[in-house]
């Protein structure tokens, strides 16, 4: 995975990481917000989605490791 989150601005990345998601859904345009939101409204999708390798690693960017610390 790629971890260049250089279009990403601090607040967004500081948010995420505190698990905010008013304050990173604020910053999303209101397309990208509809489509996260309709995510989370749908619990198969976002089962689906929390399984992905992908989350697995951004779990590991921004909560930590928790079997490494």
């Amino acid at each position: 995975m790629n971890n260049n989150f250089n279009n990403i601005d601090k607040s967004t990345l500081d948010a995420a990481r505190r698990g905010d998601t008013n304050a990173i859904l604020k910053n999303l345009n209101e397309e990208d917000k509809k489509k996260i939101e309709e995510v989370l409204a749908d619990r198969d999708k976002l089962k689906q989605i929390l399984n992905s390798d992908t989350a697995k690693q951004l779990f590991k960017i921004f909560g930590g490791d928790k079997k490494n610390g």
